[in-house]
């Protein structure tokens, strides 16, 4: 008999065994686990989780409330910040996709042109979804995650499924006003000065003065409204153009970086990396490839 009563350890200390692990971009990545007969204590502090099983967790559930046991092809959902115990029955695997506040934000008010501070996710134990299921299990789980050449599609697989995760919270419906932040007006005002003028360095201070707020006030302001500062916006835009050439013109990446207003090719492809995954080389390798 497993003792359900022992003292539960973390879910990082556990004798989880980790099958493969892949980080995509600063805020999201995926881990493969196999663990069996522990109490365990999962704590979430710096990102959200959305776990799928893929074999076992019949013996599976909760300590900390009344559950329902684990099956293959179910889902937990586990925000940023909750605390959860679990006892492990016989051997099972699952997925783990991490993905922090600040991405999700983004693609939520790119997808849905939703104020991001209205999101809340919920922490859901064991639900069903299919359409997550398949793309997961059939999908995901299926791609050789090693393989340079396989980053974009990865990348762009985990969005839909994030997108598909906020479609069956309805989150897109989301009607709830905030308060505070840029007026409509000006934020798209700004939006639409940043993306005339990327390719020359922009001033903070041209930035804060077509508000009419203190550089401070702006910042905090814009960052309420876009889940990013007006820098990181920026950098976006620049790194979403070199991809734009990248694909439609034959000039050199040091023409290109220079375009996009970046200092130098080396600039350009350190932002470029940290924000699409790979160099700004491969992937228009890929894009010829394709």
């Amino acid at each position: 008999m497993k003792d359900t009563l022992a003292k539960p350890i973390s879910f990082e200390l556990s004798r989880k065994i980790c099958v493969r692990e892949k980080s995509l971009s600063a805020g999201l990545s995926w881990a493969h686990y196999q663990n069996e007969d522990e109490h365990l204590v999962y704590v979430n502090q710096k990102q959200h989780t959305l776990s799928l099983y893929l074999a076992g967790g019949f013996e599976t559930h909760r300590t900390d409330v009344q559950s329902d046991f684990g099956a293959p092809g179910l889902l937990c959902l586990m925000p940023k910040g909750c605390e959860s115990r679990w006892q492990v029955g016989n051997v099972q695997q699952m997925m783990h996709l991490y993905f922090d506040e600040q991405y999700l934000k983004q693609l939520a008010l790119t997808t849905f042109d939703i104020d991001p501070r209205t999101l809340n996710l919920p922490e859901l134990t064991f639900f069903e979804s299919a359409g997550l299921e398949a793309m997961i299990r059939h999908q995901m789980a299926t791609v050789d995650w090693q393989a340079g050449e396989n980053q974009l599609l990865m990348e762009q697989l985990t969005n839909t499924i994030l997108v598909s995760m906020l479609q069956n919270q309805q989150i897109s419906q989301l009607s709830t006003k905030v308060k505070g932040g840029l007026a409509p007006r000006i934020q798209v005002q700004v939006c639409d000065f940043i993306h005339a003028n990327f390719h020359r360095q922009i001033f903070l201070s041209e930035l804060a003065q077509l508000a009419q707020l203190s550089e401070y006030h702006f910042c905090r302001m814009f960052k309420e409204n876009m889940a990013q500062t007006p820098q990181e916006y920026l950098t976006k835009v620049r790194v979403e153009q070199v991809k734009y050439l990248c694909q439609t013109t034959k000039s050199t990446l040091s023409q290109i970086a220079l375009r996009c207003g970046f200092a130098n090719q080396s600039h350009m492809g350190r932002y470029f990396k940290k924000l699409v995954g790979v160099s700004p080389s491969h992937y228009r390798k890929h894009l010829l490839n394709s």
